[in-house]
């Protein structure tokens, strides 16, 4: 196989406990011309920039720290990142997650064999004593049409981040990431999938992405608002769906506000989205329910 650059670019800010493992596991890959791109989106001269100077950088000659101004947000960063890039793929890493040590050998792999413009993965999410608490795959795609992939995105949301990868050139054809608190992911998908890139799925879950206790953007407020603005744009693209497809729509809406206040520890809150979900498609929550419980037992 051709061995072209693969450039994983990894924001980070303030993650000082985290990054050393992130990067670890992308050095950690099978496949082994890469280039690993830090954006350093701390403050200049910040402990953390300091830490990450003297204990990261020096890692692997393969690492590459580039500095933002500081706190521009890890959508400008990402963008930054590929600008400054030298690979002809290029994928991304969360600063608190991991890769698996095949993940960028086989996607790529993937990818070259079917001459794909982007491809995306399964994903498992853990916590922070490593247990498993959700499996999400995207096995019901069965085409990677462009109007297809769009349809199966405004469904089920084809995301997150960790799981693209994508071709240089076919980045610049997309929007990039945008610098919202929610959603960046669900956003620059939406930008591949209408600008009609080849996007191919490959199952198999090959990234571990981490769930801390604590504050963080995945909960509370910012996700529920987070979660409000991601439907007004899916409601644009309803028309496009049939009614069972619309229904679904509605009822992940309230299904994954139900989940935001339970990982926020606040379950009374719950009880009317898990209503109106049940309420909306009775079928849909006991399917996805087998779905979801059953990637948690696996």
């Amino acid at each position: 196989m051709n061995k072209p650059i693969v450039t994983v670019i990894i924001p980070t800010y303030k993650r000082t406990k985290f990054i050393k493992r992130a990067v670890q596991s992308v050095l950690d890959q099978t496949y082994d011309n890469i280039e690993i791109l830090i954006v350093d989106d701390n403050i200049k001269d910040s402990k953390e920039s300091q830490y990450i100077k003297i204990n990261v950088e020096t890692m692997d000659d393969r690492i590459r720290v580039i500095k933002t101004k500081g706190q521009i947000g890890g959508g400008k960063a990402r963008n930054m990142g590929v600008l400054r890039s030298t690979g002809s793929y290029i994928a991304f890493l969360d600063d608190d997650d991991v890769f698996l040590p095949e993940k960028i050998e086989k996607q790529l792999e993937f990818m070259m064999k079917y001459n794909y413009d982007m491809s995306i993965q399964d994903v498992e999410w853990y916590d922070e004593n490593e247990k498993l608490v959700e499996h999400r795959t995207f096995d019901f795609i069965k085409s990677d049409k462009p109007e297809y992939m769009l349809k199966q995105h405004i469904l089920h949301s084809l995301c997150p981040t960790a799981i693209y990868m994508i071709t240089k050139e076919a980045f610049f054809k997309t929007k990039g990431f945008g610098q919202t608190s929610m959603g960046q992911d669900f956003r620059f998908m939406l930008s591949c999938c209408t600008r009609g890139l080849r996007i191919g799925y490959m199952k198999g879950a090959y990234v571990h992405q981490y769930l801390h206790s604590g504050e963080r953007i995945s909960i509370g407020n910012n996700k529920i608002e987070g979660e409000k603005a991601l439907f007004a744009i899916k409601s644009k693209y309803l028309s496009m769906l049939s009614p069972k497809e619309r229904k679904y729509v509605k009822f992940r809406h309230f299904a994954v506000l139900m989940f935001t206040y339970i990982r926020s520890n606040q379950a009374v809150k719950a009880i009317p989205y898990a209503i109106a979900a049940f309420v909306t498609s009775p079928s849909d929550t006991l399917l996805e329910s087998k779905r979801y419980f059953g990637g948690r037992m696996k």
